[in-house]
């Protein structure tokens, strides 16, 4: 049962909920250790309460798609009774904690986020209209608000991040969408590859990953020389993947593209909240946070992660021959 009540959290997603969050904590300068623990739980409580509301609302879709046909409430191992009394009571604990320890505004952020992907995305919209993902996107966005918020009043840099979350969404999910087409069709849940042609997908996500760019770039003069040099480094990267899908399609070139925006969020919420709480040289940090995010990207395209057994496209021909040049360099100098 323990097994079961964690997979209806969906950690995976709270685990990047928490991550550009807690990065946005830093990002403000930083909380006491008592007060980060206490707002990351409680971040984690929200995003896990609202996920296990989720599965219990899908729970009629959810046996229809392969993606999901293994979560508790499908295979029927959990009560739908205790599926929803374990979201609420997740909810109700988050709540009381974020209360005790936080400002009020970045608990009032956090229940934002978790109105706007219960009730806006998984009851008003995923099943009614491709614009879903979209709007749903919001969800993403309340928690960077609500870091932010619990150490200091709302400022520009908050809202830019929010807004990169926002617009890098749609270019995330329909990247996944592409490889579950038919399955989301199946269970008519109204996501743009399930109802529309592939053409229009690709036109799609690579405006959303254009947007996704344009908003990054807006935080440049607003952060610091980490947030910089990731962002000189990751946004060619970024836009390698995701100009590949657009010219060629296929499946395997819209996993490269999701696992790469994965790492692009990732690395950019990291960077910005080194920035935050670590004075550096500007120039080495610039460099440093540069090679660590091409590793980062490299080691993304290299691994060639899959979804429903479609693995991405191999890495662009020039890295490869980077990192074959790499292995007989290191094989010279280590003898």
């Amino acid at each position: 049962m323990l097994r079961d009540l964690l997979s209806l959290t969906k950690p995976r997603i709270a685990a990047l909920l928490c991550l550009t969050g807690t990065g946005a904590t830093f990002a403000a300068g930083g909380l006491p250790l008592a007060e980060l623990v206490v707002f990351v739980l409680a971040g984690l409580g929200m995003a896990g309460g609202a996920a296990a509301c989720n599965c219990y609302y899908d729970r009629d879709i959810d046996p229809v798609m392969d993606r999901t046909a293994d979560r508790p409430l499908a295979r029927g191992t959990l009560a739908p009774r205790t599926a929803l009394a374990f979201g609420v009571g997740l909810l109700a604990a988050a709540t009381g904690l974020g209360l005790w320890a936080l400002p009020l505004q970045s608990v009032v952020y956090m229940w934002l986020g978790v109105a706007a992907y219960v009730g806006l995305y998984t009851v008003l919209l995923k099943r009614r209209h491709w614009l879903g993902v979209v709007l749903g996107g919001s969800a993403g966005s309340f928690p960077v608000l609500a870091g932010w918020t619990a150490i200091r009043p709302l400022s520009a840099a908050a809202v830019v991040m929010a807004t990169l979350v926002f617009v890098w969404t749609p270019a995330h999910a329909w990247a996944l969408a592409v490889v579950y087409r038919d399955e989301f069709a199946a269970a008519g849940v109204a996501t743009l590859p399930a109802v529309t042609s592939l053409d229009r997908v690709r036109r799609a996500v690579w405006a959303s990953a254009l947007g996704t760019v344009a908003v990054a770039a807006l935080l440049v003069p607003l952060a610091g020389p980490v947030y910089a040099g990731t962002l000189a480094a990751g946004v060619p990267l970024f836009l390698v993947a995701y100009r590949a899908y657009h010219r060629g399609g296929g499946e395997p070139r819209a996993v490269r593209a999701f696992f790469t925006s994965n790492t692009f969020l990732a690395v950019a919420f990291v960077a910005w909240g080194v920035d935050g709480v670590v004075a550096l040289e500007p120039t080495a940090a610039y460099l440093v946070a540069a090679a660590a995010t091409v590793t980062a990207f490299v080691g993304c395209w290299i691994a060639r992660p899959s979804l429903d057994g479609v693995r991405a496209s191999p890495p662009p021909t020039w890295v490869r021959r980077a990192v074959r040049a790499y292995d007989r360099l290191r094989v010279r100098v280590t003898g």
